[in-house]
């Protein structure tokens, strides 16, 4: 994506230019593959390729200005791997032209082609939410997003960022709209919130001095929370270091969605509580077995029971009177195709 506003200079936009065309040769598409630009809207300079993989994507590149400076000098060049579909980002890719920092940070080793061909484990999705009191033309509060949404997707983990949803805010585009029907964005079962405090608004300086909290909440009811850090006192922003504290916080608080088996947590009467619930799969009526042939529908979903922050609640249609439904007990998806026989309805109302 490349800005035509005018009040940026043709040296940067050639610049832009440039750096895009490169990223697009390492995926191997080439001018000749390009089918149209969009030039109005949210969608200023935007090109749009036929790409011959297997996925669809945007590829949005973009500079980041540090404090105080002209437009002029860019200092970062980045651009990340989105998938349009349900905006959820592959990876990132990122070079700090200049010595910008108080301290070294790193530039990125990956390729544009191992981005695209990356394969993620069934985790919990992720969306990182971050806020920032920076002025608006501080632009290094992205660099954050960066180092977070590629080292993530460097562990197999799918995720949102800030960034990712300002490129996917026009996924209704008649242009840009994915074949796939799927919602938009992405369910993330996990939701990461960092908030930062800087010296910015007292002092016009270069690099701030920040102060920062981060903690976790289920993406789905994001009514629990679980403190990752609290720092009071004010150092240098380091994206780099807090996005490897947030990152080793978070992947054991991540569950796997690939897992079938359902487990009741506690049972009341007729109903149920089952420690899975919407990240998982589940929807209201969705029927569910159980042992000795207990059969079971979900009736409602819950934000938290037992400490399981994404739950449900099962109603019990059948199960055997020698052998009830107790705590601990594993459940799978019925795999029964309805309406049953009328047979099988009469032993169900027993």
């Amino acid at each position: 994506m490349i800005t035509e506003n005018p009040e940026i200079s043709v040296e940067v936009k050639n610049n832009a230019l440039a750096y895009q065309n490169s990223l697009l040769n390492q995926l191997g598409v080439n001018k000749s593959q390009e089918q149209f630009a969009l030039t109005k809207d949210a969608y200023r300079g935007t090109r749009v390729f036929s790409w011959n993989k297997p996925y669809d994507a945007y590829l949005p590149s973009y500079f980041l200005f540090p404090a105080g400076q002209s437009q002029l000098k860019e200092f970062v060049h980045t651009a990340s791997l989105v998938r349009y579909q349900d905006c959820l980002q592959m990876g990132s890719v990122w070079n700090f032209t200049q010595n910008v920092a108080p301290f070294a940070i790193t530039n990125s080793t990956e390729s544009l082609e191992t981005i695209a061909n990356r394969k993620f484990v069934d985790l919990s999705p992720v969306k990182i939410n971050s806020f920032y009191d920076f002025r608006t033309q501080d632009r290094i509060s992205n660099i954050l997003d960066i180092f977070l949404g590629e080292k993530l997707a460097q562990k197999g983990i799918l995720n949102i960022t800030n960034l990712s949803r300002i490129v996917c805010k026009g996924n209704y585009s008649v242009n840009l709209k994915s074949p796939t029907q799927t919602s938009y964005p992405a369910r993330a079962h996990r939701l990461v919130n960092v908030q930062m405090f800087s010296e910015l608004a007292q002092k016009k300086i270069t690099w701030p001095n920040v102060t920062f909290k981060s903690w976790l909440d289920s993406g789905v009811f994001a009514e629990k929370n679980k403190d990752f850090f609290d720092e009071k006192t004010p150092t240098p922003f380091h994206p780099e270091k807090t996005a490897d504290q947030i990152v080793n916080k978070l992947l054991p608080e991540l569950h796997d969605l690939k897992n079938e088996e359902f487990k009741i947590i506690r049972r009341y009467r007729g109903w149920v509580y089952i420690n899975r619930g919407r990240a998982f799969g589940l929807q209201m009526g969705m029927r569910l077995i159980g042992p000795a042939e207990s059969r079971l529908h979900i009736i409602r979903l819950l934000p938290e029971v037992n400490g399981e922050i994404d739950s449900s609640i099962a109603f019990i249609r059948y199960e055997d009177e020698k052998r009830p439904l107790v705590v601990g007990d594993i459940l799978k998806l019925d795999p029964t195709l309805f309406p049953k026989s009328r047979n099988s309805d009469n032993k169900m109302s027993k």
